[in-house]
């Protein structure tokens, strides 16, 4: 005689499975809230770049201005330089001559190729009253070049002796008022006041524009 089937116990593969399956059910939860957990801290990782790389930028207005259009129309910005020949010269000492504040690295090919365009028109800037004044950025940019005073005679040639051109270095704060995002090759036109009038980068493109700015200020 058979026996009933309906009270079989399950073989014991079979219960193995069922206890794996109900093992995986309640850990499912704690895989979802890990994965929740790795989701929020990739998130304020996130935020966290974003609001430090926001807040490098210049506080200050002014500061956020320069080297772009923006800041024309403001009142020049102080700082010092130092000629080649070692005079400390202030920003304001250049107040009542038009004046171009050009911001270079000695090892920029853009602002080699336009030391050379700059030569070549120094006396048309000279016509309009315009004293052009190349300064190195601070350092030079952390970067390794020539001396400033090598550099212009390098690439200037016999205009580096020109009275209406002087070569200097920037201190660290002219270069931080100047060039808080540290562009090449950028240059300021200033009015006999001390305003900004004109801003633009790499003469050597840009000199009709600059020459044509110049005029209007003679």
């Amino acid at each position: 005689m058979s026996r009933p089937t309906s009270g079989r116990a399950a073989p014991k593969s079979s219960r193995t499975q069922q206890q794996i399956h109900r093992a995986r059910r309640r850990q499912f939860p704690k895989y979802r809230v890990v994965a929740a957990v790795v989701v929020l801290a990739i998130v304020a990782i996130v935020l966290g770049l974003h609001l430090s790389s926001s807040t490098s930028t210049p506080s200050s207005s002014t500061g956020s201005r320069m080297g772009t259009a923006r800041a024309v129309g403001l009142k020049a910005p102080a700082g010092t330089l130092t000629t080649t020949s070692g005079r400390h010269v202030s920003v304001a000492s250049l107040l009542g001559t038009p004046t171009l504040l050009w911001f270079v690295a000695t090892w920029c090919s853009s602002c080699q190729a336009g030391t050379q365009t700059m030569a070549q028109n120094m006396s048309r800037l000279k016509a309009d009253g315009v004293h052009v004044v190349e300064i190195e950025l601070y350092r030079d940019l952390g970067q390794s070049g020539p001396s400033i005073s090598t550099f212009g005679r390098q690439f200037a040639a016999v205009q580096f002796f020109n009275p209406d051109w002087t070569f200097a270095t920037s201190s660290s704060a002219l270069t931080r008022n100047y060039d808080p995002h540290s562009y090449l090759d950028i240059y300021y036109l200033l009015s006999r006041q001390g305003r900004i009038v004109y801003v633009n980068g790499s003469p050597s493109s840009t000199m009709p524009n600059l020459l044509s700015q110049a005029a209007k200020i003679s």
